[in-house]
């Protein structure tokens, strides 16, 4: 590296924008990671987590891009852990940090299958990710247990393999008032679902309907939130104009901005 300083890359754009079109450009290629990067790795707990964070529009911190198009600065790109695309386009962005963030909320979010990971004992595990309505909106519930994962078939089952809770199909996911959080910003399938949540209770239906839309504290306020550019995450995108391309360049740049708290 030598000769290279950190100065040699232009200044930065930190900018906001809203966490579905952050996912949306993850879905669509146009923003993925350097091929340096580590593998996705975070766990059940951390994801739930994280989850339960962005329901409540609480910040979860910076996300650092590396913009594309420089000649002189060219990573191998490779697209987030869980997408597949038929034809894999020049991304437009690369995510030097966020990886994990960005990851586990497409996934969990967007990417309409169940999500990969691992539980405490580190043993692999499949989750679909599910807001549970009355935890939720109790007035002294802790948001985090609120956000359940359930298996892969929607079963949970003792260890005798015998399952005690079912939540295999839409009835059932509205009976127990677990809202499948893969649906949040899917327009029509999360109509489908509230309507089918209101007539399983036919004597409550205006108490469902009000329940489900109890604003930022409700199942679907948070999240809405987030369909606006605010202050959920800041956007900090290099302008590699004049980076030399190496990757020693590229690290050194990360840190400096951690160690100045951007």
């Amino acid at each position: 590296m030598k000769g290279s300083t950190v100065e040699s890359m232009t200044t930065f754009d930190s900018t906001k924008e809203s966490l579905l079109d952050l996912l949306q450009s993850v879905k669509q290629g146009k923003t993925q990671l350097p091929d340096f990067q580590r593998g996705w790795v975070w766990d059940d707990d951390h994801i739930r987590s994280l989850l339960a964070s962005v329901s409540l529009s609480f910040p979860i911190g910076a996300v650092m891009m590396l913009q594309t198009g420089n000649p002189d600065v060219r990573f191998k790109p490779r697209l987030v852990e869980g997408l597949t695309l038929a034809n894999s386009p020049e991304p437009e962005r690369l995510i030097l940090d966020g990886q994990q963030r960005l990851t586990s909320l497409f996934l969990a979010l967007l990417s309409d299958y169940p999500v990969i990971t691992r539980d405490r004992r580190d043993h692999p595990i499949q989750r679909w990710y599910y807001l549970d309505i009355a935890k939720a909106l109790s007035s002294n519930g802790d948001r985090e247990e609120a956000i359940v994962g359930i298996p892969e078939d929607r079963q949970i089952r003792n260890f005798r393999n015998e399952v005690i809770a079912d939540y295999s199909t839409t009835e059932k996911e509205c009976a127990a008032e677990l809202f499948p959080l893969h649906l949040v910003y899917d327009t029509p399938g999360l109509m489908a679902w509230q309507r089918t949540y209101v007539k399983v209770a036919p004597g409550h239906m205006k108490e469902r309907f009000d329940r489900f839309n109890q604003g930022s504290s409700g199942v679907s306020g948070g999240w809405m939130a987030q369909s606006k550019p605010n202050s959920w995450c800041d956007i900090q995108l290099w302008q590699g104009a004049s980076v030399s391309g190496t990757l020693g360049q590229v690290l050194a740049a990360k840190r400096v901005a951690a160690k100045a708290g951007l």
